[in-house]
Parts: structure tokens; sequence; C-alpha cells
């Protein structure tokens, strides 16, 4: 593949908050290749950002593109890794290395800073991934008390049975 465009961002809920990244790759005629949609952990919105731009770069590597540009609506972030501005924060110093790293292997490359508006998936992605972790958490919880209505009606002895399966299931996990 000639030339990639990746699309990246990264939010939080709540700031150091449980963190999302979202990264769509499209090729020249901006046919999406693939995209990523994954909670990352508890994180800062800035680190979730430039996380999002290293997971971008490990999920472009494999495609060997010649070029790629990266999009972000984070203008500190572009700044940052342009070489325009230096951070002073060890944490970001550290992930603003690793993503240098990663770009360098690349044979040519930029990220561009645009407005929120023209990054739009990327963000719908990162939406995505908190949406999932919502769903998940009430199919858990559907379950949780389909469980307890079924408990509730048995026996001591078959109570006692699926309490001992109950353990014997914990111990595989």
């Amino acid at each position: 593949m000639n030339k990639l465009f990746v699309y990246v961002d990264g939010e939080t809920r709540g700031d150091s908050g449980e963190a999302g990244i979202g990264i769509a790759i499209t090729d020249k005629d901006g046919n999406i290749i693939e995209e990523v949609s994954r909670l990352i952990g508890k994180a800062t919105s800035q680190v979730a950002e430039y996380r999002a731009l290293i997971e971008g770069c490990r999920y472009a590597l494999p495609y060997s593109p010649q070029s790629v540009i990266f999009f972000t609506d984070n203008q500190l972030l572009a700044n940052h890794l342009n070489g325009v501005f230096e951070t002073r924060e060890p944490h970001l110093k550290h992930l603003i290395e690793t993503a240098k790293g990663l770009l360098n292997e690349f044979p040519q490359w930029r990220v561009n800073f645009i407005d929120r508006n023209a990054n739009r998936h990327a963000p719908h992605l990162v939406e995505l991934a908190f949406h999932n972790r919502v769903q998940t958490r009430i199919k858990q919880k559907h379950l949780e008390l389909r469980l307890l209505s079924c408990a509730a009606s048995l026996s001591k002895e078959n109570m006692e049975r699926l309490i001992d399966y109950a353990e014997h299931l914990q111990g595989e996990d």
C-alpha cells in the first residue's frame, strides 16, 4: 500500500478516568481499511490521545505504506510530534519518544492537526468503546438477576450443587 491516512482520538470519562481510543485507517481513496474501538483503562485525556496515536502506528505498520498521514484534533499532540514544542512532563516525554520511534519506522510520515468536525470517525469509535462497555455491564447484571431468580427456587441440596459448580467454574478462569 502506497499511502495511508490514520485518524486518531483518545478520550476519558472524567479527568484521569476510564479512557478509550478510536482509530480509523483509510486508503488514499477514503476506503476504511481498519477500525479500532477500545478501552485502555484509567488515563488522563492527554495520555489517551498519545496512546491512540501509538496504537494507530502499530495498526498501520503491517500495511507497509510508503507514506502515512496521521490526523488528530489535539493540536498539542501534533505540535509535540512535529517538534514545534517540547514537553516538560516526564510521562508525556516517554509517550512522545515511543510515538516517534514508531513513526520513524515509516518511510514518510506527518501528523496533522484537524478540526474535531473533520475527525468525526475516530471520536465516534471512542464513543462506541464506551457504549459497548455499558452494554456489557447491562448484560452482566441481567445474567446475575436471572441466576438469582433461578437459585431462589432451588432446594438446599440443589443450591449446594450449584455453589459447588460455580466454584468449579471459578477455578477454570
